[in-house]
């Protein structure tokens, strides 16, 4: 039988750090650390809706969710009336999300203007029961 020693003072140290490293790591690199105090929900319009838009001003941060397992993704359009630009999600599967903020390409809203912001049910080309509200961003 092998002869057990005991660690030398530096590879306790080196075992402490990389276990220290190991447990805060997840937590640093988590990228839902902090809630989000979300402004504005609205839900599409079915009976027991199945999309859910949220939006948070600050930062821009729009999310939507496919919230139900019915056969239909969530779909949105936020649409700019001074630009005509429509910026659109689509997200499939029950509880997938998909987010964007002021940091993505195309996403960066200008602070004070209303935007239409449109919630909805698709699959293919066919849109069911949306339901829309303006928000300032």
């Amino acid at each position: 039988m092998p002869k057990l020693r005991r660690p030398s003072k530096g590879a306790g140290l080196r075992i402490a750090a990389v276990l220290a490293a190991a447990v805060s790591l997840p937590v640093l690199a988590s990228p839902n650390a902090h809630a989000i105090a979300w402004d504005h929900t609205i839900h599409s319009d079915d009976g027991d809706p199945g999309a859910r838009l949220r939006f948070e001003a600050n930062g821009d941060i729009v999310e939507l969710c496919d919230i139900e397992a019915d056969g239909f993704a969530a779909y949105a359009e936020i649409y700019d009336p001074k630009t005509g630009q429509t910026r659109t999600l689509t997200v499939g599967g029950n509880g997938n999300c998909k987010r964007r903020d002021a940091s993505d390409s195309g996403w960066n809203l200008v602070e004070g203007r209303k935007y239409s912001f449109m919630v909805a049910l698709t699959e293919g080309n066919y849109i069911a029961y949306p339901d829309d509200e303006t928000w300032t961003a």
